[in-house]
């Protein structure tokens, strides 16, 4: 029996309104939820860059390495030309990595020399690229499992195509290679092949020895890690970052040789390039190490690429182009200098 004056609202009436309240805070919570989580992504970002910013290690002084990297060589017309850098000493000219390559390298005019820093197993530093013996020397087996002793004995000129002219070359060890350069009047890239502290301590104390090394020497590595470290330990070296694509997770510059057989670990790989590229062009590496100059694949380069890096401050460096068109094509239009694995057609 309805009571007079009561009205009563029809159940789907009711239902329908619940619905809606329901919904209507439900939406609310979300929009807190989604709000929170908006709020804290910021708070994270706003973290991560001032300790970025915290972190970040200064460059040196922009004339020191403009000095380091451009040099003063003169072209055609008394313009300057962007230096030319035998890389490995100029391995297609003579046994990469020794000191007949770096003399041969000066005969042929080169403004300085790219060279690889590695280590034995007794952990003596020498100039020297694979981390095998096979494709250079008459060795066999892994560099870091050699001594320094039987490195010395193999022959740094057996597989060269120049063999008979250089046979009896050996193994320099990093030292020698930076007094040679030195003696010769030539710059230095030094190519420090993995992140690892004893590479840090002895670059740090090759500089701390042969001071001149700060005015003609550049210090380069694809890993960012450990020109931060050599940074943080000796602020007053020139250095540069190193990058191709496909680093990561590929072997070669063509990206047709996965670093990894695990279709897993290949496709973590290609998202590290990903992230790499992206802080690396993204100017978070740059700033964080602060590099003065980055060390790029010829294959990734163009106008504008080489237009970005330079409204960023930093210098390029190209890598390797051999044929006389492309030097000439970078070292004249684009004007970068270059490292060349021969030093006959510069």
């Amino acid at each position: 029996m309805r009571e007079a004056g009561v009205r009563c609202l029809p159940l789907n009436v009711v239902g329908s309104v619940a619905c809606a309240f329901g919904a209507a805070f439900s939406a609310c919570v979300f929009q807190q939820q989604l709000m929170a989580s908006l709020y804290l992504a910021v708070i994270v970002v706003a973290l991560a860059c001032y300790g970025i910013q915290r972190a970040a290690l200064p460059r040196v002084d922009d004339a020191l390495a403009a000095e380091v990297i451009l040099g003063g060589e003169q072209g055609d017309g008394g313009s300057p030309l962007p230096l030319v850098f035998a890389h490995r000493g100029g391995g297609h000219d003579a046994p990469e990595n020794t000191l007949a390559a770096i003399r041969e390298a000066k005969r042929n005019n080169a403004s300085g020399i790219e060279f690889d820093l590695s280590f034995t197993h007794d952990s003596v530093a020498v100039l020297f690229h694979d981390e095998t013996l096979e494709r250079t020397t008459d060795g066999e087996g892994l560099l870091a499992a050699t001594t320094f002793e039987a490195l010395r004995r193999l022959d740094a000129a057996s597989k060269h195509a120049f063999a008979e002219r250089f046979r009896g070359e050996r193994v320099p060890t990093v030292e020698e290679g930076v007094e040679e350069c030195l003696r010769l009047g030539l710059r230095l890239i030094v190519d420090v092949k993995e992140y690892d502290h004893r590479a840090v301590a002895l670059v740090d104390e090759l500089f701390r020895k042969r001071p001149e090394l700060y005015r003609r020497a550049l210090v380069a590595s694809f890993y960012p890690q450990f020109i931060y470290a050599l940074r943080r330990q000796n602020p007053g070296i020139v250095t540069a970052l190193t990058w191709r694509p496909g680093f990561v997770a590929y072997e070669d510059v063509e990206n047709l040789r996965p670093r990894f057989k695990s279709f897993v670990k290949h496709w973590i790989a290609r998202v590290g390039d990903w992230l790499l590229e992206r802080a690396l062009h993204g100017g978070v590496l740059p700033h964080l190490t602060g590099a003065s100059a980055v060390l790029v694949c010829k294959n990734a380069l163009s106008a504008q690429y080489v237009r970005s890096w330079r409204d960023q401050g930093l210098h390029l460096i190209a890598w390797t182009p051999n044929h006389p068109a492309e030097k000439e094509f970078l070292r004249k239009v684009l004007r970068v200098p270059i490292i060349t694995d021969t030093l006959r057609h510069a």
